[in-house]
């Protein structure tokens, strides 16, 4: 049995006639011409349980998207669902008192094969209700006790998947589960999540089939597979704590994911990811996560332009003050990578802590955080 974090709860509307009410109202939210007409899917959907609540609320996913609304003109809206005593939650970040009734409130892999294959109101509900349909499990799904179980995953996925073939106005991301703590697995589990995270984004599951897509979230937060005794285990900087095996990210493990998540979900509605149309609009400049981070004292920086540019890259403190420009000048699309030596703009060595780097790209700004540890 898992031991999950509670985050508070937020105001619950009252539930008679709510949801039905809710969505007739978003079916009538007005879409700005041109480019929100070029959206193929505006409704977005996350089940999760108290990983994917923080990767929501930590990693502000929701007023990204938002942002995202505001700039491009489009009208995309996230609605989630958590445990079935928490439910589903709308786009305002507000509980609604109602639930789709996820069978046995399970949603590791077994329970999500169940939820998917099976005839039940939970399913009905999420295919009546959303167009882009993100799920994954918790953490105890990488638990993986031996060949046996993971060869049961990937059956229960590929008829999960022979489901999903059957909707293809809908998209489905399927997500790796986050991966496990030092303290709480051992290496040949470990070993084994990496395996299956692997093959959920291998040809093998995706190719053919144009409205599953693949969002690795076990590899955006676990040690890379590099032989060493942390390998594809949590993270150590992501660690909630150090000392009592939660496997829950932290916060900086958060704040690095959501943008991409959110970007991820992005794509996925205006069909950049599946394919779907050959000229939507560019996405815009894409800043990834520097790595390693914390890092002493080199991290690299990369960074995808969907168009030429004029682009500068900076760094400053958090009270806004300009450490270091690490770029400045046209660059043409395609991806980029920098390198800051931690030091600033006189060559000295900058303090320990937390930095902002920037990117500009045209009349775009993206930026993230990153820990310079010493």
């Amino acid at each position: 049995m898992s031991v999950h974090r509670v985050a508070p709860l937020r105001p619950v509307r009252p539930a008679s006639g709510l949801l039905p009410a809710l969505l007739v109202l978003l079916s009538l939210v007005p879409w700005t011409p041109c480019l929100a007409e070029k959206q193929t899917h505006r409704n977005l959907f996350f089940l999760h349980h108290s990983t994917g609540r923080y990767l929501l609320e930590e990693g502000n996913v929701r007023s990204d998207l938002m942002s995202y609304n505001r700039a491009n003109g489009t009208a995309f809206v996230l609605w989630d669902h958590d445990y079935n005593y928490l439910g589903l939650m709308a786009p305002s970040g507000y509980y609604v008192g109602h639930d789709y009734g996820i069978p046995n409130d399970n949603t590791d892999p077994d329970g999500l094969h169940y939820l998917w294959t099976t005839a039940n109101s939970a399913r009905d509900s999420i295919l009546a209700n959303h167009e882009v349909i993100a799920f994954k499990s918790c953490y105890p799904a990488c638990a993986i006790q031996g060949l046996a179980q993971l060869r049961s995953y990937f059956t229960w996925y590929l008829e999960m998947r022979d489901v999903f073939d059957q909707y293809p106005d809908k998209i489905f991301v399927v997500m790796s589960p986050p991966p496990l703590h030092r303290l709480s697995t051992n290496l040949a589990q470990a070993d084994l999540a990496r395996t299956f995270a692997n093959w959920l984004g291998s040809d093998t599951f995706l190719l053919g089939h144009t409205n599953v897509l693949f969002f690795d979230f076990f590899d955006l937060l676990a040690h890379p597979d590099d032989g060493s005794e942390q390998r594809n285990m949590l993270r150590y900087e992501y660690e909630l704590s150090h000392y009592n095996g939660d496997s829950h990210p932290n916060l900086l493990a958060n704040q690095t994911v959501g943008p991409l998540f959110c970007q991820f979900l992005i794509e996925a509605g205006l069909g950049v990811v599946a394919g779907l149309e050959a000229d939507l609009p560019p996405v815009g400049p894409r800043l990834e996560p520097n790595y390693p981070n914390p890092f002493n004292p080199l991290t690299r920086i990369g960074y995808r332009l969907s168009d030429p540019a004029a682009v500068s890259l900076r760094v400053f403190d958090l009270q806004g003050y300009l450490i270091r420009t690490l770029t400045d000048g046209w660059q043409e699309a395609g991806s980029h990578e920098v390198i800051w030596d931690g030091t600033d703009r006189n060559g000295q060595p900058a303090a320990s802590g937390i930095y902002i780097y920037s990117l500009e790209a045209g009349s775009r700004t993206v930026t993230r955080k990153m820990v310079l540890s010493k």
